[in-house]
């Protein structure tokens, strides 16, 4: 259909906008969760928690997957990529440098369980540990000595302390 007082085929009712300023906002998804257990912490309170993480050292998240998987896939990951043969709870993919995260974290959700029993913690407690390793090892920090490991276990409470404070609704349930 065309229009004979307008130079263009837009409708005159849309043109009210032609001389306004006009932002087009798409909003993509950059935390991704994966095979979430069932646990009290929601996935919009551990994302809101991540981008304050990541803007408080200056990082901005273009993508980030949060896998939750079984040991025996966690084996074959630490197998394939590590070289190792041992079990583990957690293994980073960084694809980034620090300032601009495309990352992969996979946990296993049945070492965490066992985590949290060994230690005498709730196991969205120990979650949210996992998650920080994995977001410090993204950040860059190293846990290769007994130094590191006792700087980054600082670390790890410092930002699980963090999200307590800013969840406060959530803290009966961890």
């Amino acid at each position: 259909k065309s229009y004979s007082n307008h130079k263009t085929n837009i409708p005159p009712s849309l043109t009210f906008s032609m001389n306004k300023n006009f932002y087009l906002c798409i909003v993509k998804k950059t935390i991704i969760f994966n095979n979430v257990p069932h646990l009290s912490l929601g996935q919009k309170d551990l994302s809101s928690w991540i981008y304050e993480c990541a803007t408080e050292r200056c990082a901005k998240i273009k993508k980030l997957h949060i896998s939750f998987i079984t040991e025996d896939e966690m084996l074959s990951l630490n197998q394939k990529h590590m070289k190792n043969n041992d079990h583990t709870d957690i293994i980073t993919f960084c694809y980034n440098n620090q300032f601009t995260i495309e990352s992969e974290v996979f946990i296993s959700f049945e070492r965490a369980c066992e985590n949290a029993k060994k230690y005498s913690e709730s196991i969205e407690n120990e979650i949210l540990r996992l998650i920080s390793h994995g977001l410090l090892h993204i950040f860059g920090m190293k846990d290769n000595t007994k130094a590191l490991k006792e700087a980054m276990t600082k670390e790890e409470n410092n930002l699980i302390e963090k999200f307590h404070v800013k969840h406060r609704r959530n803290e009966k349930a961890l």
